[in-house]
């Protein structure tokens, strides 16, 4: 059984080899010197051998010029560890990584990531952005930390922080009859070209729940937005979904804006989180509740939507 050396008997001793005197080694310590002289003496003790000559205190034995740098060494690796421990528990270094829908880092990423990096300059931050379904298998996976996305449905595993919602629309070109209309024929709606994509579950069991049997499905918003964009279909997208600096898409809330996506934080129940993931937490919360209010006028103001 290894000898239960204490770290403090490592840096008395070598504080006193390095000054070659107790009374020295004492003031730099702030100990009293027969203090310092007890330290060696148990430390000895625990070793088996002296480290400094009887005749002369202060000079080094033969085992004490062979001990001195592996102590060295040995306290130099408990001051890294600890320093590394002590950062990381005071969210000052670290790594998180954190998932978010592709409309999400739109809108959000770029405040949330300054202000993150303004705060913790020490902390790695990881991104992915994905679709939902794939964010979710992610946190459950353990390959990301927390994830801002869609709630489709509750999940046991899964703990969730609201953040915002917006509301779902009809999008396509300006122009379509669907967004000149004053009411949308919704026994109809499937006379035109339908296309489903990644938020499409968001209108299942709605009055747009023609668009969940779409033909065609595109998950790729590029690509969506030039298929729109020339005319070849009309789908449902959520406001930050929509591509608002496209001046040939129109945006037409649905039932007048009661169909909405819920937009959460989510974290895995199982998992435990490190101070560096639990301070971006606080970041979003921050971001979203201080974005929230002027959401819901932005779709207010830009759409389509008719009495």
């Amino acid at each position: 059984m290894l000898p239960d050396i204490k770290i403090a008997h490592l840096k008395t001793f070598i504080t006193v080899a390095e000054c070659s005197n107790f009374r020295r080694a004492a003031t730099i310590l702030c100990r009293s010197q027969p203090a310092v002289s007890l330290a060696i003496k148990q430390l000895e003790l625990l070793l088996g051998a002296d480290l400094f000559d009887k005749q002369k205190q202060a000079q080094l034995t033969a085992f004490g010029n062979s001990f001195l740098p592996q102590a060295k060494s040995l306290y130099q690796q408990y001051q890294e560890i600890l320093t590394s421990a002590l950062q990381i528990a005071q969210a000052k270094t670290g790594t998180v990584r954190l998932g978010v829908l592709p409309s999400v880092a739109k809108h959000f990423l770029s405040d949330i990531m300054r202000r993150f990096i303004q705060l913790y300059p020490q902390v790695e931050l990881q991104v992915q952005d994905d679709n939902g379904d794939s964010l979710r298998n992610k946190l459950l996976d353990g390959q990301i930390d927390i994830a801002v996305s869609s709630i489709w449905q509750h999940e046991p595993d899964i703990e969730h922080h609201h953040l915002c919602s917006d509301a779902v629309g009809l999008v396509s070109l300006a122009d379509h009859p669907c967004m000149q209309a004053q009411d949308i024929d919704w026994e109809h709606i499937a006379e035109h070209r339908l296309i489903r994509n990644g938020t499409s579950p968001l209108i299942n069991n709605t009055v747009a729940h023609a668009f969940m049997q779409a033909p065609t499905q595109i998950a790729n918003m590029a690509s969506l937005e030039a298929v729109l964009s020339a005319g070849a279909g009309i789908t449902t997208l959520p406001w930050l979904a929509f591509p608002q600096n496209n001046p040939q898409l129109g945006f037409r809330l649905l039932e007048g804006g009661s169909i909405q996506r819920r937009i959460a934080l989510l974290k895995s129940r199982q998992a435990h989180q490190l101070p560096a993931t639990q301070a971006l937490e606080e970041v979003i919360i921050a971001n979203f509740a201080s974005h929230v209010e002027s959401l819901g006028h932005d779709y207010l103001h830009a759409t389509k939507h008719i009495d």
